[in-house]
């Protein structure tokens, strides 16, 4: 099965954003590894955000890795696995913004860099699949409720 997230992406509740969606569009990705989705729309009330623009990026790149790593060798000594490999996969979101000082203004671009390593074998059907689902789940609700959290994080510092 392919990642193919739903859109409109329904944001989280943030303070100044009244019910906010996000329509996204996939555009040609930089690797065969990686899928590009642009912020084309909104939705909701969201005075002042802009979608994608080539100098304002509002993207999220979605990647695997290069080769997939499986299981190897057990040590017929111990029984275990002689290395336990791991497959990193990347979720990066990227946002122009626009700093201004004085009359001068000046376009920048916040990246948010989520990278998930999964430990090969994790994923067989009998092993223990729902841990992992578990994982998926709380990662995505754990950044989904957090979201007034995270900005406030981003603009006070204050991780207490």
């Amino acid at each position: 099965m392919s990642f193919n997230p739903t859109s409109p992406v329904t944001g989280a509740a943030i303070s100044g954003l009244t019910s906010p969606t996000y329509t996204i569009t996939e555009d040609q990705a930089p690797d065969g590894d990686t899928r590009r989705f642009l912020v084309t729309a909104l939705g909701g009330t969201q005075t002042g955000v802009e979608t994608h623009t080539v100098s304002s990026p509002f993207a999220c790149h979605v990647s695997r890795p290069k080769t997939i790593r499986t299981l190897g060798r057990i040590n017929p000594a111990t029984g275990f696995y002689m290395a336990l490999p791991v497959n990193e996969f990347r979720r990066r979101i990227y946002k122009g913004v626009t700093i201004v000082n004085g009359a001068i203004s000046q376009e920048a671009v916040c990246v948010d860099d989520r990278r998930s390593r999964i430990v090969a074998g994790s994923e067989l059907s009998g092993n223990d699949v729902e841990d992992l689902k578990a994982f998926a789940s709380f990662a995505a609700g754990f950044d989904y409720s957090n979201a007034q959290w995270m900005y406030d994080l981003w603009t006070t510092g204050a991780i207490k």
